[in-house]
């Protein structure tokens, strides 16, 4: 597979200064492959924070920014932060303020989050742990807190994320954290093979007419769960049946929907799924709230799918329809009073954030003011 590269050693070091340079204006690196938002909350303001591995660009280095993440801690490609560089991490965010460590229940990320938080805790940090899971295929139902983290975490970061924006205390945020996680189920569908950046491995290998059902993002799959590929309709009715199976969503109740691509899967595929996962979820009674479309949680270049649904209350809406800022989405018009005004405009106005965005960058609007 050819892929664009350096020095194998430099790839994580160079996909962060690259990314981070195409997003300045909300995030810098600092540290040792620390990526941190550039507006700072204020003083007492509880900092949200995750480690993961490299590999699965955007996430989560494209989910750090006003509204969601404080801060992203990167390990090596598919490995998870070290118990050494996350207490690091967490010494130098720590100014006192409480400090929301959100893990990936993954066995390497658990260990080394459980490692530091105790090494934290004995320096004097105020830190907090949550763990997330949501992966409804790596474990039975009653046995939820087994199961992987995937891309269902995209609601906690942006429920909690906005909650601790507009000074939330660090234990109503773990009490919210448990309530989205609690409502939020994941089921993810690999069509495509992917290899390992650095050694050229097979990650995933599938056969050109199957795909498979339920598969990690990692390429865990026993290879049990493969199935010639249907079409759209059909496999969006086959991955909301095992949704709905695991938890029983009640006709009339309000849900987000997050589709996310894998890594290769196009723009055009991913929004023929999406119509598909709506129509069939109406046929089910359930009212989507609100989605998101889009590629934030991938594995290279693999082909596929993963779907989240999130059942959610009157303040989850509220908390998910608050503005945000990063990579991956910029969502509103005001940054919670903090507007960025740009000089005097020949129409005799300031941006005005019909872009979605809160305008961070003087003069991003202009052109159609």
């Amino acid at each position: 597979m050819k892929k664009l590269k350096n020095a194998p050693d430099q790839l994580v070091e160079e996909c962060l200064k690259g990314y981070v340079a195409a997003h300045k204006e909300i995030i810098e690196l600092e540290g040792d492959h620390l990526v941190v938002r550039k507006r700072k909350k204020g003083s007492g303001r509880v900092k949200f924070v995750l480690g993961n591995g490299a590999g699965h660009e955007p996430a989560v280095i494209g989910w750090v920014g006003p509204g969601m993440l404080d801060a992203n801690l990167v390990g090596e490609v598919f490995t998870a932060p070290s118990a050494d560089k996350l207490t690091e991490a967490l010494a130098y965010l720590n100014d006192g303020s409480p400090i929301l460590l959100a893990v990936q229940n993954h066995a390497g990320d658990v260990l080394n989050a459980n490692l530091a938080y105790a090494k934290a805790r004995k320096m004097g940090i105020d830190v907090h742990k949550v763990l997330f899971y949501d992966d409804i295929a790596s474990a039975p139902k009653g046995m939820e807190e087994e199961r992987r983290g995937m891309a269902g975490m995209l609601f906690y970061v942006k429920i909690v994320g906005a909650f601790l924006e507009e000074g939330g205390t660090v234990h109503e945020a773990c009490e919210l954290f448990e309530r989205v996680r609690d409502n939020t189920r994941t089921y993810s569908v690999a069509f495509t093979q992917c290899t390992h950046p650095v050694t050229g491995m097979d990650i995933v290998a599938l056969p050109d007419n199957e795909i498979e059902l339920g598969m990690g993002v990692h390429g865990e799959g026993s290879g049990a769960n493969r199935i010639p590929m249907p079409t759209s309709a059909e496999l969006a009715k086959k991955v909301c049946d095992v949704l709905l199976e695991d938890k029983p969503y009640q006709h009339g109740d309000e849900v987000l929907v997050f589709l996310n691509g894998l890594g290769s899967t196009t723009t055009m595929e991913l929004s023929v799924f999406y119509h598909d996962l709506l129509n069939y979820l109406g046929t089910k009674g359930i009212k989507v709230y609100d989605g998101f479309c889009d590629s934030c949680l991938t594995t290279q270049e693999l082909g596929g799918v993963s779907v989240s649904l999130c059942s959610v209350d009157g303040q989850m809406k509220k908390l998910w329809d608050r503005p945000c800022e990063c990579g991956i989405w910029c969502k509103g018009e005001e940054l919670y009073g903090e507007f960025t005004k740009t000089p005097p405009l020949e129409c005799g106005r300031y941006s005005c954030g019909r872009l979605g965005s809160m305008l961070s960058v003087p003069n991003r609007c202009q052109s159609l003011c």
